[in-house]
């Protein structure tokens, strides 16, 4: 089964670790997983309005935007979502793509991952933990990923720290995309969004 996983870096910086993460990771998806396919989502290259109520209406800026963005998103099968810490906090930028998915990233299963320039990267997980999949209905992995000192990381791929986390990574891919394949026929069979469109 060929299937395509989103990879959502949630900063909006130029040239950001939580940027550099993510092409890791699709590096190694790649590497590892050939019959997947990926599609990067950049919020430094994505530029989406706010959200409010002109989302509502037709020929907005935002519905411009959206109609582009929204079919990509829901090809995919799973995604991996990362953040950075920003005091804290998951970005803005992020939590607004997250309010925004009405059935795109919908029963889908999501590997979290938190980017920190030090040892911080807790609070973001704990964050879209709980309150990052409500409307969206997408479904984080049990396991989740914390990069730490992220600067230095996979600069020299033969070190310790890289080859563990390496070895990590590929191991949470692949639970990613078999979790993937496993739900798509319980989605065809349960989902029901018109119906329940939000979370309770």
């Amino acid at each position: 089964m060929i299937m395509k996983i989103g990879i959502i870096s949630g900063s909006p910086r130029q040239q950001s670790q939580t940027g550099r993460m993510c092409r890791y990771m699709a590096e190694r998806l790649g590497e590892t997983q050939k019959q997947v396919r990926h599609q990067l989502f950049d919020l430094s290259q994505i530029h989406i309005p706010l959200w409010d109520s002109q989302q509502f209406e037709e020929g907005s800026l935002f519905q411009q935007v959206w109609s582009q963005l929204s079919p990509d998103l829901a090809s995919c099968d799973g995604f991996v979502i990362a953040s950075p810490e920003w005091a804290g906090m998951v970005t803005p930028h992020l939590k607004n793509l997250l309010l925004n998915c009405a059935h795109e990233l919908a029963h889908k299963p999501a590997l979290l991952t938190a980017v920190s320039a030090g040892m911080g990267g807790a609070y973001p997980i704990a964050e879209l933990r709980m309150s990052g999949y409500k409307n969206s209905h997408i479904w984080w992995l049990p396991d989740h990923l914390i990069l730490r000192n992220a600067a230095d990381l996979f600069l020299d791929h033969d070190d310790d720290i890289s080859l563990s986390l390496t070895a990590r990574i590929d191991h949470l891919l692949c639970w990613l995309t078999n979790s993937a394949q496993a739900l798509a026929p319980v989605r065809a069979s349960c989902q029901d969004l018109k119906t329940y469109p939000f979370g309770m």
